[in-house]
């Protein structure tokens, strides 16, 4: 109904409710970012590990372009370790990398799960409140009123 109404692609819709939920208004705000070989590494293993689509493992490790990861597991595939290499392209930074560092992966990982499970558990919390209150709003329009 959104990706109708704005003529937004519905998976473009999902990646920014993934990133808003594991990183709030800061998921949603544009970045640019130059990923190290080790954190490129660590979201593929991630994704092969837990069985991932692209879209959530971009959520979990705050990667704006879910096909990043697909670009990474096929440069690696084709060309091994050495192509996650420091081969920066173009002219130098001007400003410093202000990125926070990593967490290790089994934090990074744990937490991720948690997020998971208690978004689960939120939307099942949602879906019984509001057939509570349809219910209620049923009883009440069936119930006869009395007038005197």
């Amino acid at each position: 109904m959104l990706s109708r109404r704005w003529s937004v692609p519905e998976e473009k819709i999902r990646t920014w409710a993934s990133h808003d939920r594991l990183h709030g208004l800061d998921g949603l705000r544009p970045k640019r970012s130059a990923y190290s070989e080790q954190s490129k590494l660590q979201a593929l293993s991630h994704q092969d590990r837990e069985q991932l689509s692209s879209r959530e493992v971009a959520a979990v490790y705050d990667i704006r372009n879910p096909n990043q990861l697909v670009v990474w597991q096929r440069k690696l595939q084709e060309s091994g370790l050495q192509a996650f290499g420091n081969t920066k392209q173009g002219h130098p930074a001007m400003k410093p990398e202000r990125r926070s560092p990593a967490l290790p992966s089994a934090v990074t990982a744990d937490s991720a799960q948690v997020l998971l499970e208690e978004n689960k558990r939120l939307r099942v919390a949602a879906a019984y409140l509001k057939k509570l209150q349809a219910l209620i709003r049923a009883k009440k329009s069936a119930a006869p009123t009395k007038r005197i």
